[in-house]
């Protein structure tokens, strides 16, 4: 899916302050999913921790239009270079632990980052693919942050822990846009008045007894049931058209087919 058709949001810079850190990942294709992921979020300052793989053709082909990312990234031997200058360092992992304390909920980190993120910046580490974090790997970390998942299945790829926890920081820091309706300005597409409402109610009336569907005793406490239906669902001026047009032709269809034989 392409965003071209789409204006560019005004990034927080406070998104700026944010590194994502992969500790020793180990395979391009992880590495170049994880840079569209940052480029879908607003986040753009990748660091790779002794990365088990080259950045090849299969990473690029990932990244797509995230290349620039990928072109960027930078490389350490050390956890403790690729978080320089961080005021804070979290974690990522699906469990708790001695190594895993403080530990936080990804919106508990999210409130730890926005106290601090104006300050300077503020790096999140993901471990391997095979198994995350190693003990060393969390004693330069301040906190963890786990993604809350189903008991039955709590392993996460690591291109889509990056995209889980890049998601939740663009909704808090970053400028997101709403996408407004199509034909927003469209007549047809604003709320039905009261008006068209009820001239629908009167056709539906009508052909429904034309068909024998509403019973002749008490028929508009059946009715009842669509009209709450119908307010439930707050049709558009176009949806009301539409069903006035539906109804019509049942209506021609009845008389032409079943009422004259």
């Amino acid at each position: 899916m392409t965003d071209r058709n789409f204006p560019k949001p005004e990034i927080n810079p406070l998104l700026d302050n944010i590194r994502i850190v992969l500790v020793e990942p180990q395979g391009p294709l992880n590495i170049g999913s994880t840079c569209r992921a940052m480029n879908n979020f607003g986040l753009h300052n990748l660091c790779l921790v002794r990365p088990g793989c080259e950045l090849d053709s299969d990473a690029i082909k990932m990244a797509m239009h995230s290349q620039d990312i990928l072109n960027n990234a930078k490389v350490y031997e050390t956890i403790p270079e690729a978080i320089a200058g961080s005021v804070l360092v979290l974690g990522t992992a699906n469990r708790r632990g001695e190594y895993h304390e403080p530990n936080y909920t990804v919106r508990e980190g999210l409130e730890k980052i926005e106290k601090v993120l104006s300050k300077g910046p503020v790096s999140i580490l993901f471990g391997r693919e095979e198994w995350g974090l190693t003990r060393d790997d969390l004693q330069h970390c301040m906190g963890c942050m786990r993604v809350v998942t189903d008991t039955a299945c709590t392993s996460l790829n690591l291109s889509q822990a990056v995209l889980l926890i890049a998601y939740e920081l663009f909704q808090k820091f970053g400028n997101p846009i709403p996408l407004q309706k199509a034909q927003a300005d469209d007549p047809l597409e604003q709320p039905a008045t009261t008006e068209e409402i009820a001239r629908l109610y009167n056709h539906m009336k009508k052909v429904l007894s034309y068909c024998e569907f509403l019973p002749l005793v008490n028929p508009d406490e059946l009715f009842q049931v669509i009209r709450a239906f119908f307010h439930k669902s707050s049709p558009s001026s176009r949806e009301i058209n539409i069903l006035m047009g539906i109804f019509s032709n049942l209506n021609g269809f009845m008389k032409k087919y079943v009422r004259n034989k």
